[in-house]
């Protein structure tokens, strides 16, 4: 992480707390407004509609908190490898069992709630290591980090694909340019 980062915010540790909280918001201040009929739109070229992204979001911070809870209840415990990007991209005409975007965006703000406290009280918890399947040892630290450059490349993602649906901020489709 860049040395500028951390004589701005303090700590890396404060930086990454307040980064998940801050692109979190963001992204769910993204998606509401958008039609429903788009919300399931995969714009020709990409792979995901934001409704999947949505999903995506939510089984991964549910995934990324259950390891945090493990690796700061126990240092060492085994975590289980990430799974929830196996299910972004279901294919054409899946759907997620029924479930509407305005609940899976309801528990990923819930859940980005909890993982802040849960990140927040961990004191001194944060050298900690999970034993990951794959890549052996993972602090909480880096395991963090990945979840804010996950939330970040999401948040590209739903924006670039507003971008391609033409949706103004607030949701309205936008004039064509000229």
């Amino acid at each position: 992480m860049p040395q500028y980062v951390t004589a701005v915010h303090g700590d890396r540790r404060r930086y990454l707390v307040k980064a998940l909280r801050e692109v979190g918001r963001r992204i769910t201040r993204m998606v509401p407004g958008v039609g429903d009929r788009l919300l399931n739109v995969v714009p020709e070229g990409e792979e995901s509609s934001i409704a999947s992204i949505v999903g995506y979001l939510r089984d991964a911070e549910r995934e990324d908190q259950r390891a945090l809870e493990a690796m700061l209840r126990v240092d060492g415990s085994p975590i289980a490898a990430r799974r929830a990007e196996e299910r972004l991209n279901p294919g054409p005409g899946a759907t997620r069992g029924g479930e509407g975007v305005a609940d899976l965006l309801w528990d990923f703000a819930t859940l980005r709630e909890e993982t802040l406290w849960i990140l927040e009280s961990a004191g001194g918890r944060w050298n900690n290591v999970g034993i990951h399947p794959f890549r052996g040892e993972v602090d909480v630290l880096t395991w963090v980090q990945e979840m804010s450059e996950r939330d970040l490349d999401a948040m590209w993602r739903i924006q670039h694909i507003r971008d391609l649906l033409r949706l103004s901020d607030d949701g309205a489709a936008r004039q064509p340019d000229r």
